[in-house]
C-alpha cells in the first residue's frame, strides 16, 4: 500500500514544480526551424517537410535580429539554440549564423537525419562550438532506409554519428523511430547505436500528425507500448553498464511507478515554459511539432522577449485541456493534458494518453 502512497506525494511535489517553472518561466532552450527543406522525404515527418519545399527559412538578418534581442535581455551563455529542420544542413548560410550565434554566447545544438554529415561537415559542427546533436536512426538499414524513402540514408547517419564522436562532441545521440515493425529489433537497433561509440540513445513512438497522420501501421497499438515500456526497462539498466545513456522520449506521463526505470528525468512538458522555438516562416512557437494556431507572434514585426514574456499562457496555465479524457483525471495536475503536439483539438483531449495504456483500469 505505501507503493500508491508515496507515488501520489511524488506527483503533488512534481506538479508543484511544474507551476513555479511555468511562472518563472525563464527560456533555456530555442528551437530554430532553420528551413522547411530536407534532403528525405520520410515517410513519417511530423513536419511534411520535403526535398522540394518551397519554405526557404528565415532571411540571415532577421533570425540574427531575434537573437540579438534574446541576448540583450538574457545571458545567453544559459540558453540552448538547437537548429532544426526540415534538415539544417540544407541551408547554404548555416555555419555563418551559427557563428554569429556562438559569438553572443548561445550554446549550440542541432537535430540532424545526417546525410550531409561528412568529416568536413563534422570538423564545422567542431569548430562552432557544437555541445549536443541529435541523429535520426531508425532501426538496422532496411527499416531505416525505408522509414526515411532513400537508399543509403542508414550508412549515412551511422557514419555521421561516427565522425561526431571522433570530434569529441559532448553529447552525441541517435535518436529511434520506434514502429510496430521495428519493435522486434530494438535490441539490434541499442546495438548498432553503441557501435558508432554514442553516448546518448533516446526511443520514441510515432503520433498521428504530419504525414503520419494518414499511416496508421506507423502507430503502436496499447500492447505495443506496453512491450516497448518493458524492453526500455532491460535496456535502460544495460546501457547504464555500457556507457549509453537509454532513454523514452519525454511525452507523455507513465506514472512514478514506471518513470525512474525509462528516463532520466520525470515528465514535463515544457513548451513554452522554458522551450520556444522560432519558425522557418518567422513564427514564435512553443516547440517545433506544435500546429500553426499555436503561434504567438511573427519576428518581422514583434520582439522576441516581449512576446516571451506578455503570452504563451495556454503553455502555461493548461487548465484548459482539462476536458475530454482528462476532465475526471486525477492525474491531471501531474500530467496537464499530455503533451501538446499529442493534443487533438476537434475532440478537445490528447490523442495518446500514456498513462491509460500502462494503467487501463486506473485514471
Amino acid at each position: 500500500m505505501l507503493g500508491p502512497i508515496v507515488h501520489r506525494f511524488q506527483e503533488a511535489r512534481w506538479g508543484l514544480y511544474q507551476k513555479l517553472e511555468s511562472d518563472l518561466h525563464e527560456l533555456r532552450y530555442l528551437f530554430w526551424e532553420t528551413t522547411r527543406r530536407c534532403n528525405l522525404n520520410c515517410r513519417h515527418c511530423g513536419s511534411d517537410c520535403g526535398r522540394d519545399d518551397s519554405l526557404p527559412g528565415m532571411p540571415a538578418e532577421l533570425v540574427l535580429k531575434v537573437l540579438g534581442d534574446i541576448a540583450a535581455a538574457w545571458d545567453a551563455r544559459g540558453i540552448m539554440l538547437v537548429v532544426s529542420g526540415g534538415e539544417p544542413l540544407v541551408r547554404p548560410d548555416l555555419f555563418d549564423i551559427l557563428a554569429r550565434a556562438q559569438a553572443l554566447g548561445f550554446r549550440i545544438g542541432m537535430v540532424t537525419n545526417g546525410w550531409a554529415l561528412t568529416a568536413q561537415v563534422a570538423d564545422r559542427l567542431a569548430a562552432v562550438g557544437l555541445e549536443s546533436i541529435v541523429v535520426s536512426l531508425d532501426g538496422p538499414r532496411a527499416q531505416h532506409d525505408w522509414l526515411r524513402d532513400r537508399d543509403g540514408a542508414f550508412d549515412r547517419a551511422v557514419g555521421a554519428l561516427r565522425h561526431l564522436v571522433d570530434r569529441r562532441i559532448p553529447i552525441v545521440e541517435a535518436i529511434t523511430c520506434v514502429t510496430p515493425g521495428s519493435l522486434p529489433q530494438l535490441e539490434t537497433t541499442y546495438e548498432i547505436v553503441r557501435s558508432t561509440g554514442a553516448n546518448f540513445w533516446r526511443v520514441f513512438n510515432i503520433f498521428p500528425i504530419g504525414r503520419a497522420a494518414a499511416r496508421p501501421e506507423l502507430l503502436l497499438a496499447p500492447e505495443h507500448f506496453r512491450e516497448l515500456i518493458a524492453a526500455m526497462k532491460v535496456l535502460r539498466a544495460r546501457g547504464a553498464a555500457e556507457g549509453v545513456r537509454v532513454n523514452l522520449s519525454e511525452e507523455g506521463y507513465l506514472g512514478f511507478d514506471v518513470e525512474p526505470s525509462v528516463r532520466d528525468g520525470v515528465y514535463f512538458c515544457r513548451a513554452g515554459v522554458n522551450i520556444a522555438g522560432l519558425m522557418a516562416d518567422g513564427t514564435f512557437a512553443a516547440c517545433p511539432n506544435l500546429p500553426a494556431w499555436m503561434g504567438q507572434g511573427h519576428a518581422s514585426s514583434e520582439n522576441f522577449v516581449d512576446v516571451w514574456n506578455q503570452r504563451y499562457q495556454i503553455f502555461r496555465d493548461r487548465s484548459w485541456m482539462r476536458t475530454g479524457r482528462c476532465a475526471e483525471c486525477s492525474h491531471f495536475d501531474m500530467c496537464r493534458g499530455n503533451s501538446l503536439h499529442i493534443w487533438d483539438p476537434e475532440r478537445k483531449e490528447p490523442a495518446w494518453c500514456h498513462y491509460e495504456m500502462l494503467h487501463p483500469t486506473q485514471g
